[in-house]
């Protein structure tokens, strides 16, 4: 199935800046377009659940990285 892979750079407050990084994915079918994407995953990334995952780290949502990844074997 085709999705998207979104990274976004993490950073634990008191540290060097991107010490970690938090993936989301999203099925083509769902959202066709990049731009349906980073909308989604802007809206998805401030959830509590997503803040409990990256363990209260800050995510950088200016340098996030959405890949294409067509899974046809």
């Amino acid at each position: 199935m085709a999705h998207w892979a979104v990274k976004i750079p993490t950073r634990t407050p008191g540290e060097q800046p991107r010490t970690g990084v938090q993936w989301f994915t999203y099925p083509a079918s769902r959202f066709p377009g990049r731009s349906d994407v980073v909308e989604k995953v802007r809206e998805d990334v401030a959830t509590e659940d997503a803040v409990r995952h990256r363990s209260g780290a800050v995510a950088d949502v200016d340098a996030i990285k959405v890949v294409w990844h067509d899974d046809l074997l």
